[in-house]
């Protein structure tokens, strides 16, 4: 049988076998691979320096479907990171500026955008028949939330942080790997002065990290072995140095060990200081 009559029991068009082409002839894809990338679902929380690489590549990939999530407006100052917001942005939504590079990018992705900032109150609606979840955001509130969130519902996800030359990368299948809450085991507040409008940030670093999650993401939907699990993957691009520390889970977790069926864990938290979104700058 030929490739591409093998590739079409897939029902991939003559176009996409072209466009995937490098990626099907990957064992660990094939068509059939291509054809489940095509039909997924990923959330991305965050459409600023980890949110844009990470949609990025999502998207040339053959990812079918993409939620992205802000509440906020491209600024100047995004542009040195957030490389999928061009000058002519300033001002427009985060969300719908990516929604008009993905279009261009890649005719097969189907984008739904929310402008909105996530909380309590809308996590069930953003988390609805997502395969994965990238947290993308630059505060701590979101990140428990979506880890708090995520674990309660079983849906696999990556979440990432950056500040100067460093990046972190955790990832978490819920009821078998270690969650954030295992680590950090209570959200106490922002810190102002440790983010990345007060300390800095060179823009490979978010590029590197939102690559990662969504190569985090892609392993995920093909039914491959996550390789940041159970720890966290450290890097630092001054000294170009990668470490992963391995993290066992927490048995007494509050999150991913929580049995209380009736209520969900996320409900009997609060996220925010003084605000009532996780805000995502």
């Amino acid at each position: 049988m030929k490739k591409s009559e093998k590739s079409n029991k897939f029902n991939l068009s003559p176009n996409q076998i072209r466009r995937y082409s490098r990626q099907i002839i990957l064992k660990e894809i094939g068509a059939k691979g291509m054809n489940t990338l095509l039909n997924a679902r990923v959330l991305v929380i965050g459409a600023g320096g980890l949110g844009c690489p990470a949609v990025q590549i999502l998207s040339a990939s053959g990812v079918g479907n993409i939620r992205i999530v802000d509440g906020d407006n491209v600024e100047i100052s995004n542009l040195s990171r957030q490389i999928m917001h061009y000058t002519n942005d300033i001002g427009k939504p985060k969300v719908e500026s990516l929604k008009e590079k993905i279009e261009l990018m890649n005719p097969d992705v189907s984008v739904e955008i929310i402008q909105e900032f996530a909380n309590k109150s809308n996590i069930i609606r953003l988390l609805e028949d997502c395969d994965f979840v990238i947290e993308a955001s630059d505060n701590f509130g979101t990140k428990f939330l979506i880890n708090d969130a995520c674990t309660h519902y079983k849906i696999p996800f990556s979440i990432a942080g950056v500040v100067q030359f460093y990046g972190q990368i955790l990832s978490v299948i819920p009821g078998e790997t270690t969650c954030y809450r295992c680590i950090f085991s209570k959200y106490t507040g922002e810190d102002s002065n440790n983010t990345c409008s007060a300390l800095g940030v060179m823009g490979t670093v978010p590029v590197l990290a939102g690559t990662l999650q969504a190569n985090e993401a892609i392993k995920s939907i093909l039914g491959l072995p996550l390789k940041f699990t159970n720890g966290i993957f450290f890097f630092n691009l001054m000294e170009n140095t990668f470490e992963f520390v391995d993290i066992k889970k927490n048995p007494n977790c509050p999150a991913c060990s929580n049995t209380d069926k009736d209520e969900p864990f996320y409900l009997k938290n609060n996220y925010t200081d003084d605000i009532n979104e996780c805000e995502i700058r």
